[in-house]
């Protein structure tokens, strides 16, 4: 068999990646290990403008969240499903040191305007949510169902005879001497690997520092404010899903045995809510899996530097929904029309090797 890409890993990278080749008409086999527990089966998905304790609104937010949305609008339309909830986010100050970090941002004359653009005066029923300091409402956020749309864009490659369940080892994969690599009876241009935080056990890429973590999510059931859809988030962040439940989180841990749930993660995340909550919740599900993190909490993408067709996309993380949508394009443009991949991103600039 004999096609123009192998990609390793069908999670929000990989069906991304395949989704991009496919509409640029290359041909595709995505190899996945088709397990229940991976990080894109789990992710929350949310897409937060402003984040982060210092409450920072990164440059060129604006592009990259038009586009990424404009690129699950557009696999929404060919699928006919919606996976992309737009939705506001209730942000909750912890403190006077959050409401002066916020303030200093609207004092820069520089970026006032950019930061009012995303973000109005919160809100919010006091009587059920712990907002004793107030907040602000950030606009343009929302949430991917990840596992919903990796489901779909599965379904999407087996109709094109473009998936496969398996398990493809590094040292498995050979280089052709004309160029082109081979795995087990399949030949392609070049092999993408997007293993997520199983990467650290690529023999090609050992030297890509990862620093994964594992995160906790609970579903749960409370009395929540009448008609209340906004994420809300005060250092964990709670997303209703309706009829009184909502998915709560998350833990952060990079001293995990394995991505199963622990007692610790759900003690953690149950924290988190109840500094949020008023009133007490019902546990009803409890996830975890380990994300792909690697140094800055950046993608990560390029052709290693001694086998030009092995190529690494990894390290997607939290902000994935977000940023991956632009990333992949660029991985995506280097591969079909020999465009450089952007520096900051690139592997052979960023590691030593």
């Amino acid at each position: 068999m004999k096609v123009d890409h192998i990609i390793v890993g069908q999670g929000l990278a990989g069906s991304l990646l395949a989704w991009h080749l496919l509409q640029r008409g290359r041909k595709v086999l995505v190899v996945d290990r088709d397990e229940a527990v991976t990080s894109s089966k789990v992710a929350a998905g949310l897409v937060t403008p402003v984040s982060g304790q210092q409450y920072s609104l990164p440059e060129g937010i604006e592009e990259t969240l038009t586009f990424a949305k404009q690129v699950y609008w557009d696999i929404e339309e060919e699928l006919g499903q919606q996976y992309f909830h737009h939705l506001r986010i209730a942000r909750l100050f912890g403190g006077k040191r959050d409401i002066e970090k916020w303030a200093k941002r609207l004092s820069d004359p520089g970026q006032k305007s950019r930061y009012e653009s995303f973000a109005e005066k919160l809100e919010i029923d006091q009587s059920l949510i712990n907002a004793p300091f107030g907040g602000i409402e950030v606009k343009n956020g929302g949430w991917l169902n990840v596992a919903a749309f990796v489901e779909g864009i599965r379904q999407y490659l087996l109709e094109r005879l473009a998936y496969a369940v398996g398990t493809v080892k590094s040292r498995d994969v050979q280089c052709l001497p004309n160029g082109g690599v081979q795995w087990r009876n399949i030949t392609a241009q070049n092999i993408i690997f997007c293993e997520g935080w199983k990467g650290v056990n690529n023999h090609f890429f050992g030297r890509i520092p990862m620093n994964n973590a594992r995160g906790d999510i609970l579903r749960c059931r409370a009395k929540l404010p009448e008609g209340e859809s906004r994420i809300i988030n005060r250092n964990g962040w709670i997303l209703p899903l309706g009829n009184g439940e909502f998915r709560g989180g998350s833990s952060y841990d990079h001293h995990y045995l394995d991505e199963y749930p622990t007692k610790k993660g759900r003690a953690e995340v149950e924290e988190k809510i109840r500094v949020i909550l008023k009133e007490d919740f019902e546990v009803i599900d409890h996830q975890s899996a380990i994300r792909p993190i690697i140094k800055r909490s950046q993608v990560f993408m390029g052709r290693h530097p001694e086998v030009n067709d092995i190529v690494y996309f990894n390290g997607l993380g939290s902000k994935g929904v977000l940023n991956a949508p632009a990333r992949t394009l660029a991985l995506v443009e280097h591969l079909t029309e020999g465009k450089p991949v952007p520096r900051v991103n690139d592997i052979q600039v960023q590691f030593e090797w």
